[in-house]
C-alpha cells in the first residue's frame, strides 16, 4: 500500500505557478494586492515576478496609447519555464487597432496576459483590477467571452460592466477552466 501511495504522489503534476509582473511603472502595492484573489480564482501559487519594461515600440504617439499586443510580446520573452502563466500589470492606456481602448489582452498560445490599471480608477479600483486580472488570465486558459453579464469572462465595454461582473466564473467557464488545467 505504501508503494502505491508513493507511485501516485510521484505521478502528480507539479504545483502550478502563475507569475504577476509590473509592466513599466505599475505600483508594486497594486500588483501585490492581486495575489489573494488570483490564488483563490485559479487555485495555485502566485508569485511576484521582476518588472518588465514598457517596450518603446508599443507607444503610438498619435493615439497616446500603448499597443497591448506589443506588451504581450515582451511578457512572452520574460516568461520563465517554471511559470504556467505570466500576467503583466501596466498603468498606461492600452489599445488594439480595432478598438479605441482595451482594459487588457490575453494570449492562450503563449500563456501571457496584460491588463492596465489606467482606466480602473475610482472607489472600486482594487475590485476592478482583480476582475480584469482574472478575466485576462482566463483568456490564457482558452476561455472565450461569455454571454452571462455576471461572469468574469463577459466582455466589458465600460466600468459599469466591469463592476457588475465581478471576479467569479459562471458554471460553464468554471468547468472549462478545470478541464484546461488537467
Amino acid at each position: 500500500m505504501i508503494a502505491g501511495v508513493a507511485l501516485l504522489a510521484s505521478a502528480r503534476k507539479p504545483a502550478s505557478v502563475i507569475a504577476v509582473a509590473p509592466v513599466g511603472e505599475a505600483p508594486a502595492a497594486e500588483v501585490a494586492a492581486l495575489v489573494p484573489v488570483l490564488s483563490e480564482s485559479f487555485g495555485c501559487e502566485i508569485v511576484i515576478a521582476p518588472a518588465v519594461p514598457l517596450p518603446a515600440r508599443a507607444w503610438n504617439a498619435s493615439r497616446r496609447q500603448y499597443l497591448s499586443t506589443a506588451l504581450l510580446d515582451s511578457l512572452a520573452r520574460a516568461k520563465r519555464p517554471e511559470w504556467e502563466r505570466l500576467l503583466g500589470v501596466a498603468d498606461v492606456d492600452l489599445y488594439v487597432p480595432s478598438l479605441n481602448f482595451v482594459f487588457g489582452e490575453g494570449d492562450s498560445s503563449r500563456g501571457v496576459a496584460v491588463f492596465s490599471l489606467a482606466r480602473l480608477r475610482g472607489a472600486l479600483f482594487r475590485k476592478r483590477a482583480a476582475t480584469e486580472a482574472v478575466h485576462e488570465l482566463g483568456h490564457t486558459f482558452g476561455l472565450a467571452h461569455c454571454d452571462d453579464p455576471h461572469c468574469v469572462m463577459w466582455f466589458s465595454n465600460n466600468l459599469a460592466e466591469t463592476d457588475r461582473k465581478g471576479t467569479h466564473f459562471c458554471p460553464r467557464h468554471q468547468k472549462e477552466l478545470a478541464r484546461s488545467r488537467l
